[in-house]
């Protein structure tokens, strides 16, 4: 296989994905498969620091089924040890981009 297995996983999904009819969650899970493969850093993008958390929390789902598809796309998937470290990498990345995700505004807060 020219590609090798990991590019070759990569594409397979990616064609995948092409055939959703929603086509953002195909744009999201492409997105989020580079920044975990370190192609691309999306703290380093134009995506609004607002809009960020929403990007974490994408990262961060736990792998129940309930989102691990979004950067776990290998066939046969990855290790759950492996995977873990991608996902506290791709989270790392993107803090260290923005530090300001990390600031202390003092909004909600409760008073004492």
């Amino acid at each position: 296989n020219a590609l090798g297995v990991d590019d070759a996983n990569l594409l397979c999904s990616s064609l995948d994905m092409n055939g959703n009819d929603d086509k953002t969650v195909a744009v999201r899970h492409k997105m989020l498969w580079s920044h975990a493969r370190r192609n691309i850093n999306l703290g380093d993008s134009t995506i609004e620091t607002a809009a960020m958390p929403l990007v974490l929390g994408l990262i961060r789902n736990e792998s129940d089924g309930t989102g691990a598809h979004l950067v776990q796309y290998r066939n046969p998937p990855l290790p759950m040890e492996r995977f873990n470290t991608l996902r506290i990498d791709s989270v790392y990345r993107i803090l260290r981009s923005r530090p300001e995700l990390c600031e202390n505004t003092g909004e909600g807060d409760i008073e004492k």
